[in-house]
């Protein structure tokens, strides 16, 4: 089964119009993997749901497990932050499954993102070490975001959206000034969390099957079919920080897994890079290149990441963000290893 069919295969548990009957029998038609291919890439908590088979009993039960956790700590987690006058945003999957999912716990999310001010990272993270999470700097990526885990949950602490440099601005003062409440929970703008789903899966996932897996490309779709978004002002954005070419593979992305292609015709439209450009990409998501080079991650940047910039100079920009971050990286390290008394 060509891998391709097995990604579209695997995304018919999210559409409504296809019932437990008929995924029961495309299941069984296919391989034996296939069930360990669907938990994998993000969706076994949806397909027990839909067909309740047991082959993905347990990653439900998983899923349903730490999003229980999850949802306990980001109460320690808000009031920390709260206490120590740090502005925050539950960003990405932790924020999405709440707004798409009737059960969020079915929206499998190994850990919650928060966004905040790159002035207030230390004192966020001493708030959060104040309420038994443990930092854990890795040099990697340590320009952008740290974790931090307690008992089962860890926390990925943003400044960043995007490695230094990706974005000809730095958007998180920006994104934490319009953010709203939802339940209680800190969140993006709808405009703003869009341009973070169609932006992040193309540099921070490079758009493959495993890294990005198939619950967020259901996020994508889910937010279209009933989020309000201001796509005008969504593109405006994309544009001024040189990354429509991004937001455009991404969208080609989902197209590509998507039972309805037809509805982000218009977008990608809008979005549509140069001739060469777009048929590289295309070429690059239709042959699953970055699954089958996951393990050669310079070449996925000099051949898929480069090409998601609107111009040359955007690209030169990117990498000199991450030379820049490179050198640092000690001292970074440094500040919140003293911090979490390491």
């Amino acid at each position: 089964m060509a891998r391709l069919d097995k990604y579209r295969l695997a995304m018919q548990a999210i559409y409504e119009g296809a019932t437990a009957q008929c995924l029961v029998e495309a299941f069984d038609a296919r391989e034996s993997d296939f069930a360990n291919f669907i938990v994998d890439h993000g969706l076994g908590p949806v397909w027990h749901s839909r067909t309740g088979r047991e082959e993905f009993k347990d990653a439900r039960r998983a899923a349903e497990a730490l999003f229980l956790a999850q949802h306990n700590a980001l109460g320690d987690i808000g009031a920390a932050l709260n206490e120590a006058g740090v502005e925050y945003a539950l960003i990405k999957g932790g924020a999405n499954r709440y707004l798409l999912y009737e059960n969020p716990a079915l929206r499998a999310c190994y850990d919650l993102d928060i966004l905040v001010r790159p002035v207030d990272r230390v004192r966020a993270v001493r708030a959060l070490v104040g309420v038994g999470f443990s930092a854990q700097p890795e040099q990697g990526s340590i320009s952008r975001e740290i974790v931090l885990s307690r008992d089962r949950v860890d926390v990925d602490l943003h400044w960043s959206i995007l490695r230094e440099g990706r974005l000809r601005h730095d958007s998180a003062e920006e994104l934490l000034e319009r953010r709203r409440k939802v339940n209680g929970v800190s969140m993006l703008h709808p405009d703003d969390a869009l341009f973070v789903l169609l932006v992040h899966p193309a540099f921070g996932k490079h758009l493959s099957g495993w890294d990005m897996g198939l619950h967020r490309v259901a996020d994508i779709i889910y937010w279209f079919r009933s989020q309000q978004v201001d796509w005008p002002s969504v593109h405006r954005r994309l544009c001024v920080n040189g990354v429509k070419t991004a937001a455009w593979a991404t969208l080609r992305w989902v197209q590509i897994l998507n039972e309805h292609p037809n509805e982000l015709e218009p977008l990608l439209a809008d979005t549509c890079p140069g001739t060469l450009r777009r048929r590289w990409i295309e070429h690059w998501l239709q042959q699953d290149l970055s699954a089958r080079l996951a393990n050669k991650h310079l070449l996925r940047l000099l051949g898929f990441t480069t090409w998601l910039h609107d111009s040359p100079r955007d690209a030169v920009r990117a990498l000199a963000g991450r030379v820049r971050a490179w050198r640092r990286r000690g001292a970074d390290v440094d500040v919140f290893r003293a911090l979490s008394g390491e």
